[in-house]
């Protein structure tokens, strides 16, 4: 019964949900300038965490035949039938009605609205993206980017300028993320015929794309404080990452998995400090 119970929650791409997760109580924490609303954290953290938990169960299944060619993927339940197509659709449609209602019920009918948007751009249009054109990155960041502008309207209410500003920071931090997946895992996605910048463009150009992407992050950091969606304190911090990441990028020797698994590494300690930066904007917004 349990190992059974765990191949369901496998299903929802757990790591993914996490990941995501920092990313909201983010935009809570940047969003609240004075006490938090405990039921509106609540409310967005469980509600979005069911709703991407649904859109991972569908692109399980909608993946299954690339997954089959993956060493890494090729053991999923969706891939294996150990749970049937029938069983995990089922699962994947409780899971995403109770995350709209948790969303409606406890935060507000926009917060809903976005995990409906980035539900429908995950599994229906990044789903369909990512196995025909070499943009599927930047389609996927959308519903990615997401999660933190929910955190952020839960508290707010509306679509601010800073809902906005959180959105394409997350955005485009994304990119160079995932770009440097693509690289230390092209092989896969290769075999898997999935036509990733790292399998489908030089190794100069990634890099090139992924600079791009970088300075754009900083660019929204400024734009944040110059709006003071980020106190100065909260922005210098997150200047500070990603200023660490812009080392990283320009420092790295050796191969080009080397280099590729150095800037994914940076990337993650980016999203440690944004929660750490949004808690301090908080403090210092009493």
């Amino acid at each position: 019964m349990f190992e059974y119970a765990a191949l369901y929650y496998q299903l929802t791409k757990p790591g993914i949900i996490r990941g995501n997760l920092i990313h909201v109580l983010a935009g809570v924490l940047f969003a609240s300038s004075t006490a938090i609303s405990w039921p509106s954290v609540l409310g967005v953290l469980v509600g979005t965490s069911l709703v991407i938990a649904s859109a991972c169960v569908c692109n399980n299944y909608m993946d299954r035949s690339m997954d089959a060619r993956m060493a890494r993927t090729k053991n999923r339940a969706s891939v294996t039938g150990k749970i049937p197509l029938i069983n995990g659709m089922v699962f994947a449609v409780l899971l995403a009605l109770g995350g709209w209602y948790t969303l409606y019920a406890l935060t507000n009918w926009l917060v809903m609205l976005i995990g409906l948007v980035a539900f429908i751009f995950y599994v229906f249009i990044y789903g369909w993206a990512k196995r025909r054109t070499v943009h599927s990155t930047l389609v996927g960041a959308i519903p990615g980017a997401l999660p933190a502008m929910a955190g952020y309207v839960a508290i707010s209410g509306h679509l601010s300028i800073g809902a906005w500003l959180i959105f394409l920071l997350i955005f485009t931090w994304q990119m160079p993320h995932f770009y440097a997946i693509s690289l230390f895992r092209r092989k896969e996605y290769a075999a898997a015929a999935v036509p990733v910048l790292g399998v489908v463009k030089p190794f100069q150009t990634v890099k090139n794309y992924m600079l791009l992407y970088i300075v754009l992050y900083v660019s929204v950091i400024a734009a944040m404080i110059a709006t003071e969606t980020a106190r100065p304190a909260a922005g210098m911090l997150l200047l500070a990452g990603a200023a660490y990441w812009v080392y990283v990028f320009m420092m790295t020797k050796g191969d080009q998995d080397k280099w590729a698994k150095s800037i994914f590494g940076a990337s993650l300690v980016l999203t440690l400090i944004l929660p750490i930066a949004g808690l301090l904007n908080m403090v210092m917004s009493v």
